[in-house]
């Protein structure tokens, strides 16, 4: 028997539509993001430490639409606000063509984290409505998928960056405003998505911010998620700095990284499917981290040739590690959530890794960069142990849900 307030699998036709949204949203995403600080720089002429600066406290504050946004999502429906949250998110777009100084950047640029922040969210309750009881494995082609459009943006975004020019930035950005427009129409194809306005056992709408063991995974899972800018942050500049491997091994671990996650994410995802799977994941995780950590350092140590096979051997054990948490961290996410606060919950778990993601490069240029070897083996230890906390938290999770179902019952 399906339990109460669980979605049934719905027909091809919504995963279709919203694997389209998703697809277009990332392949503008692929597009924009790495032209968005020479945009400033180069054509807007703001200084470089204060874009940086700006989109970092940006990013701050967009984490905090990530709750707010599924509770409307809860409330309204996942697709009314979808759609509203990616039109608001082309007019802030569109609205960076009109940045002239560095107040207009903060103001804008705030509304785009902002929408950012809410994107998570309410794509999560998007997914939980859609994906039905196979919502994980689901969730595992998407994030193929959104790799592959990021990639195929970039590569656009390459032609942009050869031409500098503002005609050229200018069309990116506008690429970036249709895909939200293409988005939008897309996720307003799927139908009205009602929402669960209470949770059916206890008439009350739970918090999760409130939910401690919740909020402890995701913070969990915030640590192990430093994976993403130890690769996109910490990398190029240890490549470059540090050892003797060519510079465009940068680009050469990129594409690996890439190619590893769109042909084996799904493979991976494979049998995690509850929370203790997931939890499991999230452990397993944390190892292949460290594993790929040490890899990394020990590049700076050897040759060219070794340095170059080291660091590509440090990318695909990273990779493994992120695809293993990948799938742990939708079963989890998914699993603990209650039916009637998916949105809630989802953006609560995207503000912990959301946190991780952005206190990551600083972290890491600390311990990696300024610490030498110590920092390094602190990082390992840091991972490994944030991964071995995960089951133990989860049970707690688990427990508590239990005993609050158990007082709901008559």
């Amino acid at each position: 028997m399906r339990a109460q307030g669980r979605p049934a699998p719905l027909s091809p036709g919504p995963r279709r539509s919203l694997t389209a949204a998703l697809f277009a949203r990332y392949l503008g995403t692929g597009v924009w993001t790495p032209l968005q600080v020479l945009f400033f720089v180069r054509i807007v002429d703001l200084p470089t430490s204060r874009v940086v600066a700006g989109l970092t406290v940006a990013s701050l504050v967009g984490l905090l639409a990530g709750p707010a946004a599924g509770r409307l999502a809860d409330r309204f429906g996942p697709r009314e606000v979808g759609v509203a949250g990616l039109l608001v998110q082309a007019a802030a777009s569109a609205a960076l063509l009109t940045v002239r100084d560095f107040t207009g950047f903060v103001v804008v640029i705030a509304l785009v984290a902002l929408g950012k922040g809410a994107f998570p969210a309410i794509s999560g309750a998007l997914i939980a409505h859609v994906g039905g009881e196979d919502k994980v494995q689901y969730r595992a082609r998407l994030y193929s998928l959104q790799n592959l459009a990021m990639v195929s943006g970039s590569l656009l975004g390459g032609i942009v960056l050869q031409l500098d020019s503002r005609t050229g930035y200018t069309v990116a950005l506008l690429a970036d405003m249709a895909s939200y427009l293409l988005a939008a129409v897309l996720v307003a194809r799927l139908g009205h998505l009602p929402p669960h306005p209470q949770d059916p056992g206890t008439g009350t709408r739970r918090r999760a911010l409130a939910d401690r063991p919740f909020v402890a995974v995701s913070l969990l899972a915030g640590v192990l998620v430093m994976f993403e800018p130890f690769l996109a942050v910490l990398m190029p500049v240890w490549i470059a700095e540090h050892t003797q491997a060519p510079r465009w091994t940068v680009s050469l671990c990129f594409a690996l990284s890439s190619v590893l996650v769109v042909v084996f994410q799904s493979r991976v995802a494979r049998g995690v499917e509850t929370p203790g799977e997931g939890a499991r994941a999230l452990r397993r995780s944390g190892p292949a981290i460290a594993a790929a950590v040490l890899l990394v350092h020990a590049a700076a140590q050897v040759p060219q040739t070794a340095a170059v096979a080291l660091l590509l051997a440090g990318t695909a054990v990273l990779t493994v590690g992120e695809m293993v948490f990948t799938a742990g961290e939708y079963a989890v996410s998914f699993g603990l959530a209650p039916a009637h606060a998916q949105g809630e919950y989802q953006g609560v778990f995207g503000l912990g890794t959301g946190l991780g993601t952005a206190v990551g490069p600083p972290v890491l240029s600390t311990l990696c960069l300024a610490a030498g070897p110590l920092g390094w083996i602190a990082l390992c230890g840091v991972m490994v142990g944030a991964g071995a906390a995960v089951p133990s938290v989860v049970r707690l999770a688990e427990r508590d849900t239990a005993e609050r179902a158990g007082a709901a019952a008559p």
